[in-house]
């Protein structure tokens, strides 16, 4: 299927693109100046094998074989070190254990690997990584022999750096579709499986997602996000990348360096104006569901609402006009009248809400936007986007999870696009 590539740094003006918008979109794309790739060494850890692992994913992708001819399946859990505890990161590896399994047992001829990923940031850290990476890597050869999985020690941050060790070994292996999922989500009972069932009745083509169920933590700006989230994110929701899979040639090659908003770069890569659905091929599968908080405190929020913006940004910049247009007028800031249509399908007192909402948040993204203009125009770009985690990482529990979520409304099941910040 088509997928759409970003312009690059050297483009000249597209046909139907107009002098002051490329202008602005050139200028905005030269403020921001990242590293062009996320690659660092990668440790590859096999259970049975070596105890410090492999550095060349050839050497890792031939220890975990796939059958021949079969639709493989790459599953990736990324963490770090700082994150948590070792106890809590295996009781969260334990529960991506019986979503393998059942996956397992719905698909039994679709071969399943699954990559753990841990990132360090000193060499302390580094010995660490690989000591919790072996003791998780026994828990899968103890709980599901049958399992083909493998660990990753690499330096962080960056959530795609993880991504991309991971995407080299299942291209090696011919795997037909690459999932992750985040470690701050509570996925329900059979995601996974339902994510696989949908994604192979697809053809193994595009983008399915988990549908997102939100709860608030006892902060004001959780109870506050909630709501506005409730009342201005689209109808439809998209994959967002707290819970997906993908078909592997979206992501062929590794997420690149420009890139921090992983399911981001998915959507853009999807996205096709030409259909009568433009989104037809990101698709939520209403069955397979993903628990998590929404925000945390108010200095942190901040600052992740920042980072959100600075991808909008660099993603606006980057990718074609039509795309971009789309995005914009029906995804991001859809319901902000009269710049775009009056949002009406909940009566006019929510269109109201909706669209006020929308042009506060419209407000700090082109402010953002000035900033990043500005870099561009000066010559001193933008190095980085600040890594933004939440300290509270408290995770749901299962009776949590099953209690009544902050917002009940399908909104809450908006993605990657959606017009406020998605917060997993």
């Amino acid at each position: 299927m088509p997928l759409n590539r970003p312009l690059g740094p050297g483009r000249r003006r597209p046909a139907g693109e107009g002098p002051l918008t490329h202008h602005l979109r050139r200028t905005m794309a030269r403020g921001f100046r990242p590293p062009a790739s996320w690659d660092v060494p990668v440790r590859y850890l096999l259970p049975g094998r070596p105890q410090d692992g492999t550095g060349r994913p050839e050497e890792a992708a031939a220890a975990l074989r796939t059958p021949p001819g079969r639709p493989g399946i790459a599953m990736v859990v990324p963490t770090y070190v700082t994150r948590t505890g070792l106890a809590r990161q295996r009781e969260w590896f334990g529960a991506l254990l019986d979503q393998a399994a059942t996956a397992a047992r719905d698909h039994p001829r679709v071969p399943l690997v699954l990559f753990v990923g841990m990132q360090w940031s000193s060499a302390g850290e580094e010995t660490e990584s690989l000591r919790r990476l072996r003791v998780l890597l026994e828990d899968a050869r103890a709980r599901l022999p049958g399992l083909r999985v493998c660990g990753l020690s690499l330096p962080g941050p960056g959530k795609p750096r993880t991504l991309n060790g991971a995407i080299a070994v299942a291209e090696l292996l011919g795997c037909a579709g690459v999932g992750w999922a985040d470690d701050d989500v509570v996925l329900a009972e059979g995601c996974l499986s339902a994510l696989v069932r949908d994604f192979l009745a697809a053809g193994c083509r595009g983008a399915v997602g988990a549908t997102k169920i939100a709860h608030t933590h006892t902060y004001a700006t959780s109870r506050l996000l909630s709501r506005a989230k409730a009342i201005a994110a689209p109808a439809t929701g998209y994959p967002h990348g707290c819970c997906l899979l993908v078909a592997t040639d979206v992501v062929s090659g590794g997420l690149p360096g420009r890139y921090l908003s992983d399911d981001g770069y998915v959507c853009y890569r999807l996205l096709d104006p030409a259909l009568p659905d433009p989104l037809a091929q990101l698709r939520l599968v209403p069955d397979a569901r993903c628990h998590y908080y929404v925000a945390g405190p108010a200095g942190e929020t901040r600052r992740r609402i920042r980072r959100l913006l600075l991808n909008h940004l660099v993603d606006v910049a980057d990718w074609p006009l039509p795309v971009v247009r789309y995005y914009i007028g029906h995804v991001l800031f859809g319901g902000m009248w009269p710049l775009t249509g009056f949002d009406s399908s909940r009566g006019v007192r929510h269109g109201v809400q909706k669209a006020l909402i929308k042009w506060l948040y419209f407000a700090w993204f082109a402010g953002v936007g000035g900033e990043l203009y500005a870099r561009g125009l000066l010559g001193r770009p933008l190095r980085g986007i600040e890594w933004a985690p939440y300290s509270d990482i408290r995770r749901l529990t299962p009776s949590s999870s099953s209690s009544s979520p902050s917002s009940p409304s399908p909104s809450d099941a908006s993605g990657p696009s959606s017009s406020m910040p998605q917060e997993s």
